[in-house]
């Protein structure tokens, strides 16, 4: 197979990875900490107006069962331990940490974003199927059935595995279609740091080249990933972050090795226990073709209907570099999911 960077090029572009993939990983752990320095304190004036998450219907028995999360996390209030800890850690970076009531919303909308599925930081188990439809560049054209189950353990480690089915039309004189199962991914990992504002996840992604023909990428691949949240109490909004690698370990020599970085940003807000919107950003960086990126921006609108199954909607755009794996010119995806606090 053919690579980019031999001999000395190659030292150097491996060490400008290694800075970058470690900057960003920086930024993201220990960023997310500092955005609330800039929340003003609440007001006693304003004690009596709550959010747009609080005006609207907050049903006894979805309210309920939200808490009831908070409580399998190991979250005892407001004045437990680990909450005065934490305050302690924040104190000494110079950081204004959150008021009691502060702190009550952000645990509330951290449980209800787990119960909709929205927090990648989230332990707690999912049944879910989702259909992607892909326009990609040059005319052809992709759809996926991606079945994804994630199992918690022990209240801050989960499993998770997601399966897709693929239909491939390249849509040119002469090319067939295809279709058949994909890539299987396995992810592990969990909870490193947790209070009312912040959280951060940690694990693992491997993929198995259990695709038929050429719907999947031929190799195994290993990586890292971290996924942070951020919650700001007063907007009922929560900031998220997920960063990835991954690169290949294996699997057939004719196809060609994987090593690619991914990172996701996207702001959600809860308008009631039911409702929720959210704007993400996806940009990933192909190192084993020439370092070539691609920015992709989606919007997701989203439904709770009971207090564990939810429905979604969710168009996306590309914005630049369509033709690597994983961007589009545009699509749209649309799903279902049950929530389950765990076995």
């Amino acid at each position: 197979m053919k690579r980019y960077w031999p001999g000395h090029a190659g030292m150097c572009a491996y060490s400008n990875l290694t800075e970058k993939v470690g900057w960003l990983i920086w930024f993201f752990l220990f960023g997310s900490l500092h955005l609330s320095f800039a929340q003003e304190p609440a007001s006693p004036s304003l004690e009596g107006v709550r959010t747009p998450s609080q005006e609207q219907s907050r049903g006894p028995a979805s309210t309920e069962t939200d808490h009831e999360i908070d409580a399998d996390s190991g979250e005892q209030g407001p004045e437990d331990e680990r909450s005065v800890r934490s305050r302690r850690v924040v104190g000494r970076l110079g950081a204004r940490p959150l008021t009691l009531e502060e702190q009550e919303e952000a645990k509330r909308l951290s449980a209800i974003a787990a119960r909709m599925g929205t927090d990648p930081t989230a332990i707690i188990g999912r049944v879910q199927t989702l259909f992607r439809y892909d326009a990609l560049e040059g005319g052809s054209r992709a759809s996926n059935l991606v079945g994804r189950i994630d199992v918690p353990y022990h209240k801050n480690f989960l499993l998770r595995a997601d399966l897709p089915y693929v239909w491939s039309d390249p849509n040119q004189p002469g090319a067939s279609s295809q279709n058949g199962v994909s890539d299987l991914l396995v992810r592990a990992g969990g909870r490193v740091y947790s209070d009312p504002a912040d959280t951060i996840f940690a694990g693992v992604d491997f993929t198995f080249p259990t695709a038929a023909d050429k719907l999947g990428s031929g190799k195994y691949t290993v990586g890292p990933g971290v996924a942070t949240a951020h919650v700001f109490p007063t907007w009922g909004s929560i900031v998220f972050a997920l960063l990835q690698h991954q690169f290949s370990v294996g699997g057939d020599p004719s196809r060609n090795d994987v090593s690619a970085s991914r990172l996701q940003c996207w702001f959600n807000t809860i308008w009631t226990d039911h409702w929720w919107t959210q704007i993400e950003a996806v940009a990933q960086m192909n190192w084993e073709q020439k370092e070539k990126t691609s920015m992709t921006l989606e919007f997701e609108g989203g439904y709770r209907f009971t207090k564990d199954w939810a429905v979604w909607l969710r168009p996306g755009v590309g914005l630049w570099g369509r033709s690597l794996p994983g961007a589009y010119d545009w699509n749209f995806e649309v799903g279902i999911r049950r929530m389950f606090a765990g076995f």
